[in-house]
């Protein structure tokens, strides 16, 4: 995947070759669109990311993806280990696809080149610079021109940072760790996807099961320094994990609020983790980085490249497909990460519910805005609270 003629000009550059940008330059070469993806890196290239793909995600792709996957699984386990409480939700069909992300990303990327996309490896941004009728983004390879671009590079976008975007996202600091375990110890963790609550404040442990080791880690919802590599050596205690042989680790940021200022301007549209499109209560991105990539090509298209119409439709798009559900994620993850006694007083009443509901919306089973906006869902709540109530303290 090598580039051409640095001067040549294109309908729409895409910078970042992640679900988002693939899933952009894929929609828009299948349509005739002279696209461009730029990626600084060699591909396939490594991604910081616990390589989820929950199933709503895999739903939305129009490309088959079972070759990137390395282990289905069925159930999710929720635990507060502080209580300890714990509480296990099962499905009939996979909730959670696990990947190398090299691997996915690789398999998305290929389906745009052959649908018609152009790929430039190696090839770093450095500016972004806006003229008359088009966008110079300037790389270490020199200029390119394009009438658009969609920035699909990731939570320190230099595109966003370069064409005039504040920081006005809340960035979760996350240590992701690669372990080689025992057979044994891979083996006992390889029923479910384990996520670990009241052992980092604001935050949750992880551990993820792949084809030949574990995905593990820590993760803070709280903007800051925070000591992961000592809390994650805590975890590893907690869970009791024998026959570790190596660890990898890798500390990334999440950007789990969306950007206060905007998603375009001056030709440039932000998608996926550059524009802050990430659950507020996992810290899941690939659902909205696939569904924001298409959005941007889909107004692209319709606004046949018209930049007040493109704009429109796409800031419509996303209030209505992906920003009201953040809203209401963020209302749920406050409850969760900001009053910790609160949460514990809550799973012991509702736990199981609450991990049924989480798993409901992983798999689009449901929305946020359908749990909250469902009046049977609070009577149902009720119902439960006065069967223990009335349990415990009898009539």
């Amino acid at each position: 995947m090598t580039g051409q003629n640095s001067s040549k000009l294109y309908d729409v550059a895409v910078v970042g070759s992640g679900p988002a940008g693939a899933m952009s330059a894929l929609s828009l070469a299948r349509e005739g669109v002279r696209v461009v993806v730029i990626e600084k890196e060699n591909l396939p290239r490594r991604k910081t990311c616990g390589g989820g793909v929950v199933r709503k995600a895999r739903e939305l792709l129009p490309v088959e993806v079972t070759g990137a996957i390395e282990r289905e699984c069925h159930v999710a386990e929720v635990n507060l280990v502080s209580a300890p409480l714990h509480f296990t939700s099962k499905r009939e069909e996979p909730m959670v696809s696990m990947t190398m992300r090299e691997n996915f990303d690789f398999l998305l990327i290929s389906a745009a080149k052959e649908a018609g996309a152009e790929v430039r490896e190696r090839c770093l941004v450095q500016d972004v610079s806006i003229h008359a009728d088009k966008v110079e983004v300037v790389t270490n390879k020199g200029s390119l021109f394009s009438g658009f671009v969609v920035a699909a590079d990731g939570a320190k976008s230099i595109v966003a940072k370069k064409s005039g975007w504040k920081e006005t996202r809340n960035l979760a600091p996350a240590l992701e760790c690669d372990v080689a375990v025992s057979d044994e110890s891979l083996e006992s963790l390889s029923g479910a996807v384990r996520f670990d609550f009241g052992l980092i404040p604001s935050g949750y442990a992880w551990t993820f099961p792949k084809k030949d080791h574990l995905c593990m880690g820590v993760l803070s919802m709280r903007p800051g320094p925070m000591k992961l590599n000592r809390i994650f050596e805590q975890y590893l205690e907690l869970i009791n994990l024998d026959g570790v042989l190596t660890i990898k680790r890798r500390g990334s940021l999440i950007p789990v609020s969306p950007r206060k200022d905007g998603f375009v301007q001056n030709k440039v549209l932000l998608t996926g983790d550059a524009a802050g499109l990430v659950d507020p209560v996992l810290g899941e991105g690939i659902t909205s980085a696939i569904l924001s990539g298409m959005i941007a090509a889909k107004a692209l298209l319709q606004g046949a490249l018209d930049e007040g119409k493109v704009k429109a439709f796409y800031e419509y798009e996303l209030s209505r497909k992906i920003l009201q559900e953040l809203r209401l994620g963020r209302a749920l993850a406050k409850l969760i990460y900001d009053y910790p006694g609160l949460l514990r007083r809550l799973l012991v009443l509702y736990g199981q519910e609450f991990t049924e509901a989480v798993t409901d919306v992983v798999t689009g089973e449901k929305t946020y805005k359908k749990l909250f906006s469902t009046p049977g869902n609070y009577l149902h709540l009720f119902r439960i609270w006065y069967r223990k109530w009335k349990a415990k303290y009898g009539d």
